[in-house]
């Protein structure tokens, strides 16, 4: 389950309802999968059957639950530094690769040493280099998914269109105030810990900066690979609280290990 996969801004409408909230999205390129986010109480759910996101309100840390193997894990600033440490490390010895791979070039043919750089260039895209992304959003009109009204926007990184949502109030959703910004919290530690592991802030895909989208997607298309989400069902019933807890019997397993 990819972290993206899982996230789906301040200005809410009174809200008329105070209850918990479960909303379920369908993946395209993952049929038969679902992504639901449950809300009780300021604490947050996120993911599948088999792999959940909790964020406890008031923590700034999150909890990352692994069903089959009966372990969970614990992702907070201490675990994403020492996350950092070990890419930082890693994109050391790459560097050092590439001096070597740049000496061999030396003695190959033209073509050789086209093949190289173009396998080069390559890896250094993928080794995590800073990159400054502002994300912006263009509205494009109304719309309807799954009953929900909702507004049609154009995600744009940097100026570049990279996915398109549409967006609905949170009070439509029959989410109260707190449990909204506790959602705009998850998703903003989401990404601030994935900023400081990774080194890069280009982290703002299609469902993961709700601050900036000023709602909750119900509809996700990401033009960068093709996947769209879209909410199948939403429901307002009380939810146990016991789902918002590591289950019972589960062991704490080391990020780094």
């Amino acid at each position: 389950m990819s972290l993206r996969s899982l996230f789906i801004l301040p200005f809410l409408l009174p809200v008329l309802c105070q209850a918990d909230s479960s909303l379920t999205y369908a993946n395209a390129l993952l049929p038969g999968s679902e992504t639901i986010i449950q809300v009780k109480d300021g604490d947050v759910l996120m993911g599948d059957r088999e792999s959940k996101i909790l964020f406890k309100s008031g923590k700034d840390e999150l909890v990352i639950i692994d069903h089959p193997t009966r372990t969970y894990m614990i992702m907070d600033e201490e675990t994403a530094k020492r996350l950092e440490q070990q890419m930082s490390a890693a994109q050391q010895q790459m560097s050092a690769m590439m001096a070597q791979m740049q000496e061999q070039m030396k003695d190959m043919s033209e073509e050789q040493r086209a093949q190289m750089q173009q396998m080069m260039e390559s890896r250094m895209a993928s080794g995590g280099a800073k990159i400054a992304v502002k994300t912006t959003v263009q509205k494009k009109g109304e719309d309807t998914v799954a009953g929900v009204s909702c507004t049609n926007m154009m995600i744009l990184a940097n100026g570049k269109p990279s996915g398109e949502v549409c967006v609905a109030q949170a009070g439509v959703l029959g989410l109260d105030t707190a449990d909204y910004h506790s959602m705009v919290n998850a998703t903003d530690t989401v990404r601030r810990l994935m900023e400081r592991v990774t080194g890069r802030d280009d982290n703002d895909t299609v469902s993961m900066n709700m601050r900036v989208m000023k709602g909750i997607p119900v509809r996700m298309r990401d033009l960068m690979d093709g996947d769209v989400s879209t909410l199948t069902s939403r429901s307002s019933v009380d939810l146990d609280a016991g789902m918002f807890r590591v289950p019972d019997g589960y062991q704490k397993r080391d990020m780094l290990q």
